[in-house]
C-alpha cells in the first residue's frame, strides 16, 4: 500500500490476516510501525508494535468494510 494512503491512528489489514493499527511512518525509510490488534496464527503478537514495509498493509480497514489491495 502505498504510504501516502495511510495516516496514523487508522487500522488496517496485513498480507497475514492480522488486524494492526498505525503507530507511526517513516517516508524516509518506506515503513510504517503498526501494533497488532489481532494477530490469527500468532495471538502472542497483540500488542507488539512492529516495523512493517508498505507492501504488507494490503487494506485500510473501516469497519464493515475495507479500502486498498483486498
Amino acid at each position: 500500500m502505498n504510504l501516502q494512503e495511510l495516516e496514523v491512528g487508522v487500522n488496517v489489514l496485513l498480507d497475514t490476516g492480522d488486524l494492526a493499527e498505525v503507530v507511526a511512518i517513516n517516508d524516509e525509510a518506506q515503513t510504517v510501525l503498526v501494533c497488532y490488534l489481532d494477530a490469527v496464527a500468532q495471538p502472542e503478537l497483540v500488542g507488539a508494535e512492529v516495523w512493517l514495509n508498505p507492501e504488507e498493509v494490503i487494506a485500510i480497514d473501516m469497519g464493515t468494510h475495507s479500502e486498498g489491495r483486498t
